[in-house]
């Protein structure tokens, strides 16, 4: 049996009509409602357990039609019971118990008005034998300035707890890619219920699961040969009165230019700092391009602060400051200094990771295949004729090559630029004929060989194994290499003839990259 019932949405409805234009991120308004049912769960966890035992967990699912711009979700926590009811549906009215997740009263509004117009909940609390529903149409409210709304009610088993929300033609719905930074912001900002067991949260019945990073285990940088030290710090401070932080700070085994920083927490949940909106303030990490700001990464929970309404971020006041100082200072000691050991430490590339940099080789030789022979004519103009000097190099197995000819003075000039990946050569850039396989002694065939290391010291710090940092190196070695092999016809013997006809070479190459 059915029967309905009112329920009353005054003083502050007004306030409904100007929810949907909050700045929110959508895994943020979609956090509203998750929120509200941990708040929930931790409230009437001792009575969900004394029914399902020990092993209960709480269940929240999203789920997204895209098809039909419809969003709901569903948990299995204690439900909206009789008291609350009335409170629950009317603007910024604050719980009795302001100490969860849910302390505004505006968490489950605000969110279902920031997606859409038309919402619906439906839910039955713990030991109550009814369940209720309720739809808002808030164009419907605006317009005849509602002021209460009608309850579905019908029976149901009392050991039956539930809340099923649905967001009707959602204005907001993510799509494709956006739902996949969703679900991954999602599982980053309740990792901490995900890993105590207290949650499980699905996206589209999918579990979502948080992955920690890899910590760093290497030596100190000042003592290479030293023990390999595990690069993570126990944060645990107060700052004053009641506030307080703990937590770690660590270095990441692989740099992420988006997912490093740090995590700020707030009663178990992330405020600041989801995925790739790692809470970085530059006092700490510097800029973008440092080292430490792709490494450095750490969880940090603040006990006393408040934060936002929407709860997007943390109410700093003058606290920042001395938060960030005393952080600086904890992470920057000389028994322990994780910040410069981020700062200084490199990592040696694989030899399949030095392998894969050939797309930069083959780009660079066929445009210089293409352009170097109208790029030597017209910085050899210039040069007198000489005999050059051949240098016979160590060869080394830990290389990529290719090689190319070109024609000139009717004399074949049979060329080879290699990348090296042998940690025993010392040399960033070596020029000579020991990359030629089969030595043509014919003095028509001019051999020519161009060796640039991967593993220099210059080039682990600086370029690494991306091929987008490789290429253009490896074009200023090459155009050097050659730029020395004329030098050397010409009779040249300062390195002023050198950077002239490097400079010449590659502005040629550059101007005829670009034609």
């Amino acid at each position: 049996m059915t029967k309905t019932v009112k329920v009353n949405i005054r003083p502050q409805v007004h306030i409904l009509s100007v929810l949907k234009f909050l700045e929110y991120e959508t895994w943020f308004a979609l956090a509203e409602f998750v929120d509200n049912s941990i708040a929930s769960y931790q409230l009437y966890e001792e009575k969900l357990k004394d029914i399902h035992g020990e092993g209960f967990q709480l269940e929240v699912n999203i789920e997204i039609d895209q098809q039909n711009n419809k969003i709901t979700i569903r948990d299995n926590a204690a439900g909206i019971h009789r008291e609350d009811y009335r409170r629950a549906f009317r603007a910024a009215e604050i719980p009795p118990d302001t100490s969860g997740l849910s302390e505004f009263g505006m968490g489950m509004k605000s969110a279902a008005c920031w997606f859409a117009d038309e919402w619906s909940v439906r839910t039955t609390a713990l030991g109550e034998s009814d369940e209720r529903t309720v739809r808002f149409e808030m164009t419907k409210i605006f317009e005849d300035k509602l002021e209460e709304l009608d309850v579905s009610v019908k029976q149901c088993d009392k050991n039956h707890h539930y809340t099923i929300i649905e967001l009707l033609n959602v204005s907001k719905i993510p799509r494709r890619r956006g739902l996949g930074k969703v679900k991954e912001h999602l599982k980053s900002i309740y990792r901490e219920f995900i890993r105590k067991g207290i949650l499980t949260l699905k996206v589209d019945n999918e579990e979502l699961r948080y992955q920690d990073p890899k910590i760093l285990k290497v030596p100190r940088y000042d003592e290479p040969g030293g023990e390999p030290v595990l690069w993570r710090k126990e944060i645990n401070f107060p700052i004053e009165d009641d506030l307080s932080v703990h937590g770690f700070v660590a270095i990441r085994e692989k740099a992420s230019t988006s997912q490093a920083g740090f995590a700020l927490f707030r009663r178990g949940r992330v405020i600041e700092g989801s995925f790739d909106n790692g809470f970085r303030p530059e006092f700490i990490f510097g800029n973008p391009n440092s080292f430490r700001y792709q490494r450095v990464f750490g969880e940090l929970h603040l006990e006393g602060f408040k934060v936002t309404f929407t709860k997007k971020g943390i109410q700093w006041d003058e606290n920042l400051d001395i938060f960030l100082r005393l952080l600086k200072d904890d992470i920057s000691s000389k028994a322990f200094p994780l910040l410069q050991q981020s700062e200084q430490y490199r990592v040696r590339a694989t030899e399949k990771e030095y392998k894969s940099t050939k797309k930069a080789l083959d780009q660079t030789v066929n445009d210089l295949e293409k352009n170097a022979p109208a790029a030597i004519t017209q910085v050899r103009e210039s040069s007198s004729n000489g005999l050059p000097e051949q240098e016979e190099l160590v060869q080394t197995e830990k290389a990529i090559h290719r090689d190319f000819e070109v024609r000139f003075n009717r004399v074949t000039w049979k060329i080879s630029v290699e990348l090296s990946y042998d940690p025993s050569l010392k040399e960033l850039l070596e020029v000579g004929d020991h990359l030629i396989n089969e030595k043509n002694k014919s003095a028509a065939v001019r051999q020519i060989g161009i060796r640039l290391s991967l593993t220099h010291p210059f080039m682990i710090q600086f370029v690494g194994v991306d091929n987008s940092k490789v290429e253009p190196v490896l074009r200023m070695a090459a155009a050097l290499g050659l730029s020395e092999v004329i030098a050397k016809e010409s009779g040249a013997k300062t390195q002023g003839e050198v950077r002239r006809n490097f400079n010449g070479l590659i502005s040629c190459l550059s101007k005829n990259q670009h034609e």
